[in-house]
């Protein structure tokens, strides 16, 4: 009965109730090539993929990660990404059977950055520092151990 009044109460009043904002997705970087036609450029019509779709795709199936590593590498929870790499599929399939152009364009993403810092031997802590560089000074902050070593990791 709760349910039902609800209900009424939004068809008189014609609330317009709206999902979650789309959260920041991650990635390396925009696309070399942004935009693809098929054979026939007379064709109309165009599918946008945005490039967070586009990054879901490079990280599952030319990348070759499981879905939960490509997940996090993007910042979101593993349903997300299958909803994400889902649409993704949904668009280029649809390009490719209607004859449409794809473009990549668009999204709510923040660009990786590579980190730089260090290491521990003995407890395995890593911490970043934007300044590393080969010291014989630097002591883990964790532990205090000097036996530390440099730490660079790109973005995949």
């Amino acid at each position: 009965m709760f349910l039902n009044l609800i209900t009424n109460y939004s068809k008189k009043k014609k609330v317009l109730i709206l999902g979650r904002r789309t959260r920041r997705r991650f990635v390396k970087s925009t696309p070399d090539n942004s935009y693809f036609e098929g054979v026939d450029p007379s064709m109309e019509g165009m599918v946008i993929v945005t490039v967070a779709e586009f990054e879901a795709m490079r990280l599952k199936h030319y990348i070759k990660l499981n879905q939960s590593e490509a997940a996090e590498n993007m910042g979101v929870s593993q349903p997300t990404f299958s909803r994400i790499l889902e649409t993704a599929h949904q668009k280029v399939t649809q390009a490719i059977m209607e004859g449409k152009k794809i473009k990549v364009y668009g999204g709510n993403i923040e660009f990786l950055k590579s980190f730089r810092g260090y290491g521990c031997f003995k407890c395995d802590h890593e911490w970043e520092d934007d300044q590393a560089k080969k010291r014989e000074d630097v002591e883990c902050p964790k532990c205090g151990s000097d036996n530390v070593y440099l730490l660079t990791k790109e973005p995949l």
